[in-house]
């Protein structure tokens, strides 16, 4: 699921970089552009509220879509699960859980994890507690809801794969965190009948979904830092699993990366800084960066095909394609639509009062997430 992490890494930043030296301002950003092309709107079908969201807090909450039905979940507790045509409520449970990722939600269940290390799971149908399991760490990404398991990586670097009917627990597979982290991680992946899981310490493992072995392991970011800051190198951006043998990641302070799935290599990288998840289309994949850059790289080639700089120094939320369209949203509120073709301007509208930091597309429809929990649905008029 995707969501805009520049809040986790900003900060963290400025209070590492403040201890250490007098920085000068950060550039304020300029005005938006002009919408010389062809203007194109959107039209909101609904809208909700989900408790107080993610409130300003340093966590990772997207809603998720499955089926006829959108799950969505705030940092103090609320659970809620609407219909997606028409934002009709269709159960909300307070469950009193400090809810840091998630939700998950398919084959008829909702999944949350909460700060204390707990995976729960509910019904889709009436919001039932279905079971929940101890982790013994926070859980800071999404969880990834199969057939007959759900995985979750736990914030210690521990992979777990439990039973879906009663949260037995099958393996776990133990990876490594570096001292020095964004706090959060990128949802387990679950492609082509087997597990991918990219680390905070910039690596890409893929894993046998029955027994945990890991295939193989690829180192996808990098950097030459000389501090622990400098370092850091996260893969916090969720995966992008394209065609049959691309798999794609983004690192803080590091590469968009191109990984062949068959031979567990990667294929070539381009150098970036960004936290949210990457988007695909017309043969491109899209990135927004830490600096409000919007990105198109070529899929085939790795090379720049355009960059969009006039949304610089705002926080960018990650992109979805709508249609023929690009879309991003800032924290201003506003969600704004590019060519995908050269990244012109051609549409932008007002969705909330508050940052949108998270952008869903499913069957044409945009569902909107914002930082006070707001979360609404639009469609290209």
């Amino acid at each position: 699921m995707p969501f805009r992490l520049q809040r986790l890494a900003i900060p963290l930043l400025a209070v590492l970089v403040a201890a250490c030296s007098s920085t000068p301002p950060e550039p304020e950003a300029k005005s938006y552009p002009r919408i010389t092309a062809e203007r194109v709107k959107l039209q909101r079908l609904w809208k909700v509220s989900v408790g107080d969201g993610q409130d300003g807090t340093q966590v990772r909450l997207t809603p998720a879509v499955s089926g006829q039905h959108v799950a969505a979940a705030s940092r103090d507790g609320l659970l809620m699960l609407v219909d997606r045509e028409s934002g009709r409520l269709q159960w909300k449970k307070k469950t009193r859980l400090p809810i840091t990722a998630g939700p998950a939600a398919g084959y008829g269940l909702v999944a949350i994890g909460t700060a204390k290390g707990e995976l729960v799971l509910y019904s889709q149908a009436d919001g039932s507690e279905k079971w929940r399991a101890s982790l013994g760490a926070p859980v800071l990404a999404a969880p990834a809801i199969a057939a007959d398991r759900v995985v979750v990586l736990a914030g210690d670097g521990v992979v777990h794969a439990l039973a879906l009917e009663d949260g037995a627990v099958r393996w776990t597979y133990n990876t490594s965190v570096p001292p020095l982290t964004l706090n959060t991680n990128a949802a387990p992946l679950l492609a082509d009948d087997r597990i991918y899981i990219a680390t905070s310490g910039g690596k890409l493992i893929r894993l046998d979904p029955e027994t945990g072995a890991a295939e193989w392991e690829v180192r996808v970011a990098t950097n030459s830092g000389r501090s622990e800051l400098e370092r850091m190198n996260d893969v916090v951006g969720n995966l992008l699993r394209v065609g049959e043998r691309e798999l794609y990641s983004v690192g803080f302070q590091s590469q968009l990366t191109m990984t062949d799935v068959e031979a567990g290599r990667r294929r070539w990288q381009y150098e970036l800084s960004s936290v949210n998840d990457p988007a695909e289309g017309l043969g491109n994949i899209y990135v927004t960066d830490v600096e409000g850059f919007v990105l198109a790289v070529d899929r085939a080639s790795g090379k720049l095909a355009w960059k969009q700089p006039d949304y610089a120094y705002r926080q960018l939320s990650n992109p979805v394609v709508l249609n023929n369209l690009l879309a991003v949203a800032d924290d201003d509120g506003r969600v704004h639509l590019l060519s995908q073709s050269d990244g012109a301007v051609r549409g932008r509208v007002r969705a909330s009062g508050d940052a949108v930091v998270a952008l869903v597309v499913r069957d044409d429809v945009l569902y909107a997430w914002d930082d006070d929990g707001g979360l609404s649905a639009w469609k290209l008029r």
